[in-house]
């Protein structure tokens, strides 16, 4: 059904159309904010990504709309006068889950090394290096306590704390790029991981929303 134009007066008055007020859609769909749990969702800058991977990006902040999530974001959804770290923290402290997702940027050779004897093979090999956000901001949220949720691209898998076994107590969804989009959201274990987190999310909005004087109520 089309939006009216046009409304009518109240009765008692004098009947005559009134231009209605449209929000516009785009504006809408943006600040909805129907998806009233906000999360924490930390991913690269988007102007060192490339189209497909912006495109996982937004395909993961719809799925997390359809959980009923609202996913925020620096400096996409919001951004503070603080400095960097102040405002991290100041995301973290207001959200009641952090999704991470960390993605390749940069392919860099190994050079040189300060001679220490583990690094004695790594000359000349090659790698993707992700975001160093991806490490800081899920540290500071386990800190915090927060429910989380790692995805990495397979290019930078085998990155630091990312590497093959997750981090335990979390495991890592691992995205092969090469393969597109879809595969990873039709996947039986994204499924599984988004449900098992959004209700760790969930439960921990009602947990720390509880009001603060408690009593026993009647008949208990």
């Amino acid at each position: 059904m089309a939006d009216p134009k046009y409304v009518l007066a109240t009765p008692g008055q004098k009947y005559c159309p009134v231009e209605a007020v449209v929000p516009n859609p785009s504006l809408v769909a943006k600040t909805n904010r129907f998806y009233k749990i906000p999360v924490f969702l930390s991913h690269p800058t988007s102007n060192t990504l490339n189209n497909l991977q912006i495109s996982f990006l937004i395909r993961l902040m719809d799925e997390l709309k359809k959980e009923l999530l609202f996913p925020r974001t620096l400096p996409n959804t919001e951004q503070y006068p603080e400095s960097t770290m102040i405002s991290i923290r100041r995301m973290i402290y207001s959200s009641y889950g952090m999704v991470t997702l960390n993605l390749a940027r940069k392919k860099v050779r190994v050079i040189e090394t300060n001679g220490a004897t583990v690094y004695s093979n790594d000359i000349n090999t090659e790698y993707w290096t992700g975001s160093t956000f991806s490490f800081i901001e899920p540290a500071m949220a386990f800190q915090y306590g927060l429910p989380q949720l790692f995805i990495t691209e397979a290019l930078v898998a085998n990155q630091d704390v990312y590497e093959a076994g997750g981090i335990t107590p979390f495991r890592v969804l691992v995205w092969d790029s090469s393969q597109g989009i879809d595969y990873f959201f039709m996947s039986v274990e994204w499924k599984e991981m988004l449900q098992n987190w959004s209700a760790e999310v969930r439960s921990g909005y009602f947990l720390n929303t509880q009001p603060p004087y408690d009593y026993v109520p009647e008949n208990q």
